[in-house]
């Protein structure tokens, strides 16, 4: 589905350069006064060229389309009970994901992202990390740990922990019993 939209809007993107390029022409006058009103003649009472203008506006529709409608979910269930729902905001979600993540990795400046799946959520981290460590170790370790902690907290499942590291930044901190 995202090639189909990526291929869209890179049609329509050349669609209006040529647009562009044509009036811009017409406006310097290097165009015919006549070609543009050649052009809008012509296409009168001509199908084909009516079908061809439907089809740009829908692929027009259909890349303008994701900006009008909301992806994103704004608060997920915890629990369900006679009494009613209980709810979790996803900003709070997300604090409690940076607080949780600091608190036990040098991970700075962190950036997240969740997403609902059938399977439970998609969280996506990404943010610096400061080293000394291997990096996969210390990746898999947030991972399981955000995973079980979260699922614990608050019983929401975790899907999938996907984690971005944008810089790695070294602690340049020297060994206590140096000497």
């Amino acid at each position: 589905m995202k090639i189909i939209k990526n291929i869209f809007s890179f049609l329509i993107a050349l669609i209006l350069i040529v647009l562009s390029i044509t009036l811009s022409l017409y406006s310097f006058g290097v165009l015919s006064v006549n070609f543009i009103p050649n052009l809008i003649s012509t296409s009168y009472n001509n199908w084909q060229i009516a079908v061809v203008y439907l089809v740009v506006l829908f692929m027009s529709l259909f890349v303008i389309y994701p900006y009008f409608t909301d992806k994103k979910f704004k608060s997920t269930r915890l629990l369900s009970s006679e009494s009613g729902d209980i709810t979790i905001t996803i900003s709070a979600l997300s604090n409690l994901i940076k607080d949780r993540v600091k608190e036990k990795e040098k991970f700075e400046d962190i950036k997240i992202k969740i997403e609902e799946l059938d399977q439970g959520l998609k969280i996506i981290l990404s943010g610096n990390l400061t080293v000394p460590g291997d990096l996969p170790a210390i990746s898999e370790n947030i991972q399981h740990d955000l995973k079980s902690y979260i699922t614990k907290t608050t019983g929401i499942e975790v899907a999938k922990v996907q984690i971005q590291i944008d810089d790695v930044k070294k602690d340049n901190k020297l060994p206590k019993n140096v000497e």
